[in-house]
């Protein structure tokens, strides 16, 4: 035990206590470029002790490219039950109009993503416009990072902050796994808008939005019976905490390196703890 936070070795040893398992792509299943060791016979042998995988992300993306990524990089058709993304949850919002005005069909939208990533926006009617002061609101989807800086962002976004314009940002992490190691997150770049003096809706772990959700395709499972599973206290131990769910903690990712007392200082910054903690997703 590290305090009252249990560690184990692998799924299998809390298997039984737990029929729904969220979790966490990015730094959990995969890097973004191979499958972690493990990770696909995790799921595999999730799938054949009855239990049911919901791969819970906080990618802009919508659930269906997500999906197509897990299946390139090796992960089995039926290995998992659903991909519930915060990028899915964002195009719901939108197209039944549950934001408000002027997050609605037909809007004139600034896109902050990938260069040349259209984030799977279509049946929304959407108008992308080049200059964020021409736009009705601020869509956050991604990041350009390492290519571009959070300072171009300040400068990129500054008018739209001054014009009053509302932004959601369809991924709250702030710190993101790329090939260069972590680069700003567009969690990041909310915080510049904020900054700015900008209003953000976050979409996306911690925030309840993204669980209800999940938790809505398997309503019948009562929260104890669920296991959340990633490698951010911020993101996904302290949205688990939020919505009364056990949860585990995987000590790599972004948080390889740290120690105990790192996490420690994690969990009090945050305010949550993890019910488990294992090095990787194994089972």
């Amino acid at each position: 035990m590290i305090g009252d936070v249990t560690e184990i070795a692998g799924l299998a040893e809390v298997a039984t206590a737990h029929h729904l398992f969220l979790i966490d792509q990015f730094g959990v299943l995969h890097d973004g470029r191979d499958a972690y060791p493990g990770a696909i016979a995790a799921l595999q042998s999730l799938k054949a002790a009855g239990k049911v995988s919901i791969i819970l992300s906080n990618s802009g993306k919508r659930a269906g490219p997500n999906a197509e990524r897990l299946l390139r990089l090796g992960f089995p058709p039926g290995s998992f039950s659903h991909v519930v993304s915060s990028g899915e949850v964002n195009w719901h919002a939108i197209h039944d109009g549950r934001l408000g005005a002027p997050f609605k069909r037909g809007a004139r939208v600034y896109l902050v993503g990938k260069p040349g990533d259209d984030y799977q926006l279509d049946g929304l009617d959407l108008v992308l416009v080049p200059r964020a002061d021409e736009a009705d609101l601020i869509l956050i989807l991604g990041t350009g990072a390492p290519d571009v800086a959070l300072i171009e962002y300040q400068g990129l976004l500054a008018p739209a902050a001054r014009a009053g314009l509302p932004a959601v940002c369809a991924n709250p992490d702030r710190h993101m796994l790329s090939a260069q190691g972590l680069v700003p997150g567009p969690g990041a770049i909310a915080e510049v808008y904020q900054q700015l003096g900008g209003q953000v809706h976050f979409i996306g772990k911690p925030h309840a939005g993204i669980y209800d959700f999940a938790l809505g395709l398997m309503p019948d499972v009562p929260p104890a019976r669920v296991l959340a599973i990633g490698d951010s206290v911020e993101h996904d131990i302290a949205g688990a905490a939020r919505m009364g769910l056990p949860s585990a903690l995987i000590r790599g990712g972004i948080l390889a390196g740290f120690d105990g007392r790192a996490l420690a200082g994690l969990y009090a910054e945050h305010r949550a703890r993890a019910t488990y903690v294992l090095d990787r997703l194994v089972w």
